[in-house]
This record gives structure tokens, C-alpha cells and sequence, in this order.
């Protein structure tokens, strides 16, 4: 048999092998994205609707009576019992970049999401947390402590599609420099809330 025959078989069944493998992946990978892409679609669109109506939904927000003293300059405009899942974020010393861009951790989650290949992430369990959040602070308690964050310190804070065990959840996405707080949560109105009163405090 002619050799140049036997290498153009060769180069065809590797094409072949290739097509077939690639074509397999792509089939696994839309199998198991299809859950994932349902709820991101569904939660995009909530999102753009939401968009339309933001500005008066935060022009209507009216101050909260609570039980706690607050300063004089100081309102509440939120309070909610949520889910909440917190990841302490670990600070790593680099020889060539000393931060992390603010949204270096977002988007490492958010690809997570699109992942092929499962891959296991420390995820803290849910816990009832009582949610304020004031034109200054957020304040959660858990029934045994309080954590206050200061706006100010508040580095993003974004819509977010959560996989917890498995499970999908629409989520407000919240970092400070050394943690990720995920509020599971529908109400596309805390994110605004917390973004609206966080650019004010800068």
C-alpha cells in the first residue's frame, strides 16, 4: 500500500477522532449548562426589565422605623430576613501585583459557572440573617452576632447565579477586601439599594 495513502488515512481518522471528541464535549457541556443557562436567561431578563423602572423604584425609598439608635444623618432603607452565604477571601502576597483587581474573584465565579469539569469550592452553608442597610452601613445579624460593612468599603457588588450543592440561586453578589457575601435574594432591589448608597458614600 502506498505510504502517502496510509498517512492520508492517518490524518483523516485523527480528524475523525478529533471531530468525535470535540462533538461529545460540546453535548455534555450543553447538557449540563442547560439548567444553569435557563435560570441565567430568566434572571437577565428580570434584570432588564427591572432596569427600566430602577430610577423610580430608588426615588420612591422611604426611611425604616427600627428599634436601634442611629446618628442623626444616618436612615434605613431596607430590612429583610435573607439566606446568606459568606467565603472569607484569602489575601495572597504577589511579587508582581500586590491587588487583585476588584473584580478578579466575580469573574473566577462567574466562570465557575460555565465550567465543563466540577470543581470543588469551599462554600460556607446558608444562614437566616436579618439585613439592614442604611444610607451608611449594612448591618446583619445572624441572632448571634452583628457585622456591620461601611459602604465605603463595600469594593462590588453585582448580580450574581449561585450554585450551592448543586442548587442554583439568584443571588446579590457583595465583596469587601476580605470576604464575598451572597444574598440569596430575587429582589433585584437590594442590589440597587446597596449600589445607589455606596457610590454616595465614596
Amino acid at each position: 500500500m502506498n505510504s502517502k495513502f496510509i498517512i492520508a488515512i492517518c490524518i483523516i481518522g485523527l480528524y475523525a477522532l478529533i471531530l468525535f471528541i470535540v462533538g461529545i464535549l460540546a453535548f455534555l457541556y450543553s447538557i449540563k449548562h442547560k439548567p444553569y443557562k435557563k435560570i441565567n436567561d430568566e434572571y437577565l431578563k428580570e434584570i432588564a426589565e427591572y432596569s427600566k423602572t430602577e430610577k423610580e423604584v430608588l426615588k420612591g425609598l422611604k426611611p425604616i422605623k427600627i428599634k436601634f439608635q442611629l446618628a442623626d444623618d444616618e436612615k434605613v432603607y431596607y430590612v429583610d430576613e435573607l439566606d446568606v452565604s459568606y467565603n472569607e477571601i484569602e489575601v495572597k502576597k504577589r511579587k508582581q501585583k500586590e491587588f487583585d483587581d476588584e473584580y478578579d474573584q466575580y469573574v473566577k465565579n462567574l466562570k465557575k459557572n460555565y465550567s465543563l469539569f466540577k470543581f470543588k469550592t469551599k462554600q460556607n452553608n446558608l444562614e437566616k440573617t436579618l439585613i439592614y442597610i442604611s444610607n451608611k452601613r449594612i448591618v446583619l445579624d445572624d441572632g448571634n452576632e452583628f457585622k456591620i460593612i461601611k459602604l465605603n468599603k463595600v469594593l462590588l457588588n453585582e448580580y450574581f447565579i449561585l450554585n450551592f450543592n448543586g442548587e442554583y440561586l439568584k443571588t446579590t453578589y457583595l465583596k469587601t477586601t476580605n470576604e464575598e457575601i451572597y444574598f440569596i435574594n430575587a429582589d433585584l432591589k437590594l442590589k440597587s439599594i446597596i449600589s445607589s448608597f455606596r457610590i454616595e458614600n465614596d
